[in-house]
């Protein structure tokens, strides 16, 4: 009895001890997102250290039971970062999982295919769709920028549609054929990717050595860009839409003087001009006008006119839209967007009542689709549908024109625009001038629109072969692409008005021409077609530790252009193979070859075998490695191959001449022969000329390319490093020889002659950690490229200092500068050299002061010598940082250049140029006069002379070092601000997930250069204004239902 009583207990305990166990156990409930707000579908959820697993729902759902309030979740996702999180008090949880880069970047692209990054040999850099859409800009061009290690980007303009930046991989390699990459679309060649939504983006590659680029031979020497789009993901469909509104201003104008400093200014400079005309200073402007230009008192005839603020606008309108869907099954997966962006000009389109619109405007539409079908285990078809619409609407004037009309009239030539009329002066005032009122150039002739429609098309089939042999396939391709554009115009001449003063005092405005109706126009339309076929053979297998792959490919280009080169198509075949071959991820090796040609040379000189060979180690893989913390991942890689350039085009030849450079060729000739006496008789004759001299034996530029690097993995793969040191020295680059007498009497054969070499290294680091659920990472990438002309047949000059050859591409040559005659002492110096340009037989204080570089006693063009760098960058960099947390993100990209030069001139560097009244810079208020020189106020440019370009005058103008300036510069170049909403807030509204954010481009930038002038637009024509660049900032929602 009493051992039943104490059973009993001891029964009652245990029963006691486990319903609690029992009962402690708690349903755990919660949605799995990206850290961009998408559900994840299969994400495993794990009670850490047990077996208790489950697996998320196709929408992001999961649920499990756990032991106690104690436990650990351990959420794992493939090509994500794993988290853990304990349980607590909460039973509800939204978690948000961040994309493992390094598991991204396992796989790379490579020419015809993927490779596993840690065996790939080749270089290589690429940046996902993720950091595209943080540049709230037109183009993908613009949004690579300072991004990726190697690629050497300038946008020269901002204009709406126009506003691409300039490609350069590794820098120039050739100083006469086409230095861009070759562009690739889902592994179809294009000729303009800039048109493409970045949201249908998935990456963006380049290939930079010939390891990368041998399978593309003739066309490999300057790179590859490749472009991959979305595609399906097997899971639930998931629509995102996604819209941005910003608004653009130009990142700086130059500031101009207002009227009294003008007048004030511009009789100074005929003060200065008396010693230089010998004649006796009057005035063009009397104290009285100065005073009314002062106080602007009659501002119609003495007018006081910022043109930069009549013409242009503060800020612009751009707004970008598009939705899209992607998802699949087992069977079928699809990716369909829709696009739409719209950007307008910053010109002021409301200063007159027109019945057209002279602004300019860019919109675009984009259409993709991207199926695949699984046909079977085997079989496997993709079908690729894409269309760009673009609609561009201007002015009959070049932006660049009224550009360069704002910024060369000067305040005081027009009242601008009074009660709706466009006002000129009576030549009287002496206020007219060629460029009057650029009011009227914005107006001037009508519009134009510009219609273009690109429709791309291909499919792809695949099948496994691995009944014949395990790890064999085949794949083929067909695509098209057609292209149409259609140029229209409306001209109208504008009604201006002359504005005259009565006796009376009364205006007196007087029509200059009458209303007339539209002349309509419209060239014949350009359509160009594009097919491309493709079909080859893969292999993959591993034997024990031994891993091969092979590819045999064949691929040929037919385009079609009826505008180019008498409308004969072009042709390009290529056959391409390479092996690759690794032991246990440690030994690597790699051979890739492309035989191809192209129909650009003679018969017999057409075709070129173009080979690479790789090696490379991975001593980390290495038994005998120690295994460590400090360094988990070491890779060594070298690689040399040949690669060509069959665009040979150059500055000295048309495009409709350079297709044909091997055959003789003859050009209809309208009004070009003249016969009969000097008179009524003298009459013209179309005729035939003969074009430039053949050569049949032209070929391709030839690049020998190698390349060393290592790719290192640090403090738990935490830092990513990668350097490459690279050398290229290319040959055959077309030129006209110039060691030949030129009374030969028709334009000289173009030979492969030239020679130059290009070398650098570029360094790309990367730094990722988290820290209590914050997320964060630093980024920076520098390139280093400089090029040598090592012969192109230049005459010899008189003076070893002035040869080009042996300078890098596009060196600047001028005088150097030693500062400003200050005094008449200086200038009267007896051991002065003579200047030899037009006007310095009269030289005076404040003019330039040059050294005589050979010794002869002058100044003149003898004198010139290599000054600063080029206007293309030698070195290049990004550094970018950004970070997560709790729904917060936030990124941030400067990027620069340096070695850089810029040259400026004309109305940069001059005032009052070419006409009267021209415009003169603010800046230029600080030229040299005997005043400011005697009260030592600061001087900063040359006397003002009203003797610039047009008068003859042109010693204080030539090219030297006081007017090119380092343009090396750092920009802020984006940032953006982000935030998620939690799944749960959304649920209610089948909302999946809602992401809204600010960015912004081009925000700041620091340089050396005057105000008011981009140093990314280093050459400055003679005669035009770039249009600027501009300013975003923008506004974003991005929706998943």
């Amino acid at each position: 009895m009493k051992l039943l009583q104490l059973r009993v207990p001891l029964i009652l305990c245990f029963l006691l001890f486990f319903s609690v166990r029992v009962f402690a156990q708690t349903t755990i409930n919660g949605t799995v997102t990206s850290d961009d707000g998408i559900p994840l579908s299969g994400v495993t959820v794990t009670e850490k250290g047990t077996k208790n697993v489950v697996v998320s729902t196709a929408t992001g759902l999961f649920s499990i039971e756990v032991a106690s309030d104690k436990s650990i979740l351990i959420f794992s996702f493939s090509s994500y970062l794993p988290k853990e999180v304990m349980v607590g008090n909460t039973t509800n949880f939204s978690i948000e999982l961040s994309i493992d880069q390094q598991q991204l970047e396992d796989v790379v692209v490579v020419g015809y295919g993927k490779q596993k990054k840690v065996t790939s040999v080749g270089a290589q850099s690429a940046i996902s769709t993720k950091e595209l859409v943080q540049s709230p800009v037109a183009n993908i061009s613009n949004s690579l920028v300072g991004r990726m290690a190697g690629l050497f980007a300038t946008q020269g303009s901002g204009e709406p549609g126009n506003d691409q930046s300039r490609i350069l991989i590794r820098g120039i390699g050739t100083f006469s054929g086409n230095q861009g990459p070759l562009i690739l679309v889902d592994g179809i060649q294009v000729d303009n990717y800039n048109n493409i939504d970045p949201n249908e983006i998935e990456a963006v590659t380049i290939l930079k050595d010939a390891s990368s680029t041998a399978v593309y031979g003739i066309r490999g020497a300057n790179g590859v860009l490749i472009i991959t789009t979305k595609r399906g993901k097997t899971g639930a469909p998931v629509v995102s839409y996604s819209f941005n509104n910003a608004f653009n201003s130009f990142t700086g104008i130059r500031e101009q003087m207002n009227s009294f400093d003008f007048a004030s200014s511009f009789n100074q400079a005929l003060k200065n001009d008396t010693y230089l005309t010998g004649g006796a200073y009057t005035p063009k402007y009397s104290a009285a006008d100065l005073i009314k230009y002062q106080t602007g008192e009659d501002p119609i005839f003495f007018p006081n006119i910022n043109w930069y603020d009549v013409m242009l606008k503060k800020t612009s309108l751009q707004q970008q839209h598009n939705l899209n869907i992607r998802g699949g099954t087992d069977k079928v997966k699809y990716f369909i967007s829709a696009g739409m962006f719209n950007q307008e000009g910053l010109f002021n389109d409301n200063l007159i009542k027109a019945d057209f619109d002279p602004q300019i405007k860019y919109k675009r539409y984009n259409f993709r689709s991207n199926f695949n079908f699984d046909v079977s285990r085997r079989f496997k078809v993709a079908l690729d549908l894409s269309s760009q619409i673009e609609n561009r609407n201007g002015n009959n004037a070049s932006t660049t024109s009224i550009v360069n009309y704002i910024a060369g009239i000067a305040p005081l030539a027009s009242p601008g625009v009074l009660d709706g009329r466009i006002v000129t002066l009576t030549p009287s005032i002496g206020n007219g001038g060629n460029l009057s009122n650029p009011v009227s150039i914005l107006y001037a002739s009508g519009y134009k629109t510009d219609y273009r429609n690109l429709l791309n098309g291909s499919l792809r089939l695949d099948h496994e072969l691995d009944f014949i042999t395990k790890g064999l396939s085949m794949h083929g391709i067909v695509a098209y692409q057609n292209f149409s554009r259609q140029i229209s115009t409306y001209t109208k001449p504008i009604i201006t008005y002359q504005a005259r003063r009565l006796v009376d005092n009364s205006i007196l405005y007087i029509k200059q021409a009458d209303e007339s109706p539209f002349a309509f126009a419209q060239t014949n339309p350009d359509r160009t077609r594009r097919t491309t076929m493709e079909f080859a053979f893969d292999y993959k297998r591993s034997f024990g530790g031994h891993n091969v792959t092979g590819l045999l490919l064949y691929n040929q280009i037919k385009t079609f252009d009826p505008s180019f080169a008498f409308g004969v198509p072009n042709g390009y075949q290529s056959y391409v193979g390479r092996a690759v071959y690794d032991y246990n991820g440690r030994y690597l090796a790699e051979f890739s070859a492309a035989y191809n040609g192209t129909e650009n040379f003679a018969p017999g000189e057409r075709f070129g075998f173009f080979p690479s060979y790789s090696l490379g180690w991975v001593p980390t893989a290495e038994k005998f490695f120690p295994k460590n913390d400090l360094l988990t991942f070491l890779k060594i890689r070298g690689s040399y191959g040949e690669v060509g350039n069959d665009q040979l085009s150059g500055d000295f030849l048309s495009n409709a001449n350079s297709r044909f450079l091997y055959r003789p060729t003859a050009f209809s000739a309208t009004g070009s022969y003249f016969f009969g006496t000097v008179g009524a008789n003298y009459v013209a004759y179309n005729a035939v000329r003969e074009g430039r001299a053949n050569n049949p034996f032209l070929t391709w530029e030839r690049a020998l390319k190698s390349n060393l690097g290592i790719e290192a993995n640090l403090l738990k793969n935490k830092i990513n490093l990668v350097v490459d040191l690279f050398k290229e020295d290319r040959d055959n680059i077309l030129a006209v020889p110039q060691t030949v007498s030129a009374i030969v009497g028709t334009p000289l054969a173009a030979q492969n002659l030239g020679k130059m070499s290009n070398k650098g290294y570029e360094i790309d680091l990367t730094y990722r950690d988290n820290l209590h659920n914050f997320n964060y990472w630093v980024k920076a990438n520098y390139s280093f490229a400089k090029n040598k002309v090592l012969f192109q047949d230049e005459v010899t000059r008189l003076f070893p200092y002035q040869q080009r050859t042996g300078q890098q591409f596009g060196q600047i040559f001028g005088l150097i500068s030693e500062g400003l005659y200050n005094s008449w002492e200086e200038v009267n110096d007896h051991n002065r050299p003579i200047s030899t340009f037009a006007g310095s037989n009269r030289i005076q204080p404040g003019d330039i002061k040059y050294r005589d570089v050979n010794g002869d006693g002058f100044i003149n063009f003898q004198d010139e010598v290599p000054i600063g760098f080029s206007t293309t960058p030698q070195k290049i960099f990004g550094i970018s940082f950004g970070g997560s947390w709790k729904g917060i993100d936030f990124s941030a990209l400067f990027q620069g250049a340096d070695n850089v030069s810029i040259s400026y001139s004309r109305r940069a560097n001059q005032a009052f140029f070419d006409v009267d009244p021209a415009a003169a810079a603010q800046y230029l208020l600080e030229s040299w006069s005997q005043e400011r020189y005697d009260n030592g106020l600061p001087i900063k440019f040359p006397r003002l002379s009203v003797g610039n370009g047009a008068n003859g005058f042109t010693h204080n103008t030539v090219n030297s070092t006081y007017w090119t300036n380092d343009a090396s510069y750092i920009r802020l170049k984006n940032v953006e601000l982000g935030y998620t909403f939690k799944a749960s807030l959304l649920q209610k509204l089948r909302i999946k997930s809602t992401r809204i954010y600010a960015n912004a481009n081009n925000l700041f930038t620091w340089s050396n250069v005057l105000p008011g002038i981009d140093p990314e637009t280093p050459t400055l024509p003679a005669n035009n204004e770039p249009y600027p660049l501009v300013r975003t900032v923008n506004v974003g929602i991005n929706i998943n239902f």
